[in-house]
């Protein structure tokens, strides 16, 4: 399926980097991909947007959920389109962002236009990362830390760990044995889950700090336990993307789990709490590495 101008015009503005990455997706899995990455940047630009009520954000997130699911009356969809083009755009700092959710109903149209089995796992992993987006706004009310690990493992499912899962079900559903083994699509599903929480857990360790002076801490217990859990799961990664079928998915891959590990090394180098960036010229060394590694394929 061709990916519409729309979208593609929607994922230059919204995020150039994310948009190249997709030139190494195989053509079968860009529209779906590209699109749920739209309309879950739309549901972080109102969970982030820190100028308008927590109240009101929460409400525009349920109804954002509501009608990527479907089951919006046409009345509700004029009030969330009204909200999405007034307070929420306005408050927007970043016009790629306003514009996103100033266009909302298009992405909402695109959807129509996918296959069913791919709708339905859109679907599926907005209203998981909805889900965890609203507990965020809520959880913190009155509180500053996590009260557990099992709250910080369900959060890095929710936002991160659920499009893992996502990422390998829409490739088994468009590409089949060519996307991985069907004997191993169970445990490609599980490694995607531990995969997109690594990157989360790296989100998190780097942005300690930052979180602490919003009022809130995603980590309950000991540092350097997240950060080798983080490890595991990041180098879980680079176990899935080298049993993918083909170099572009390998690559594709390779390239985050790479990045998240160097960034892992920054973190637990540092000599306080400053927010750790991967130097540009280390990231193009990484694509390098990430190229050699996909050119092997691991026996399934």
């Amino acid at each position: 399926m061709k990916k519409p101008a729309t979208e593609d015009h929607l994922l230059k503005s919204v995020s150039r980097s994310f948009y190249l990455s997709m030139v190494f997706l195989p053509e079968e899995m860009r529209p779906s991909i590209s699109l749920a990455y739209l309309l879950a940047r739309a549901t972080d630009s109102v969970a982030d947007t820190s100028s308008a009520d927590a109240e009101l954000r929460l409400l525009v997130l349920q109804q954002m959920g509501r009608a990527v699911e479907g089951k919006s009356t046409s009345d509700e969809l004029a009030e969330l389109h009204g909200l999405l083009s007034g307070k929420m755009a306005e408050a927007q700092q970043n016009p790629a962002e306003r514009t996103l959710l100033q266009r909302f109903g298009e992405c909402l149209d695109m959807l129509q236009t996918m296959p069913e089995a791919q709708v339905g796992l859109i679907r599926r992993v907005v209203a998981v990362i909805v889900e965890g987006q609203s507990w965020d706004l809520t959880y913190f009310d009155n509180r500053s830390q996590v009260e557990s690990d099992e709250d910080t493992l369900r959060y890095t499912y929710q936002v991160a760990g659920c499009v893992g899962e996502f990422w390998t079900d829409l490739g088994y559903e468009t590409m089949g044995a060519r996307f991985c083994s069907p004997a191993r699509r169970d445990l490609m599903r599980q490694a995607g889950v531990r995969f997109g929480r690594g990157l989360q857990l790296i989100n998190i360790l780097r942005d300690m700090r930052e979180d602490a002076a919003r009022g809130r801490s995603y980590l309950c217990s000991d540092e350097v336990c997240w950060q080798n859990r983080a490890e595991r799961f990041l180098r879980d990664g680079l176990d899935y993307g080298s049993r993918l079928g083909s170099f572009r998915l390998r690559f594709t891959v390779m390239i985050p789990a790479l990045l998240g590990l160097s960034t892992l090394q920054l973190i637990r180098g540092r000599k306080n709490q400053a927010r750790v960036k991967v130097p540009r010229r280390k990231v193009y060394w990484l694509m390098l590495k990430a190229a050699f590694l996909s050119v092997m394929r691991r026996a399934s």
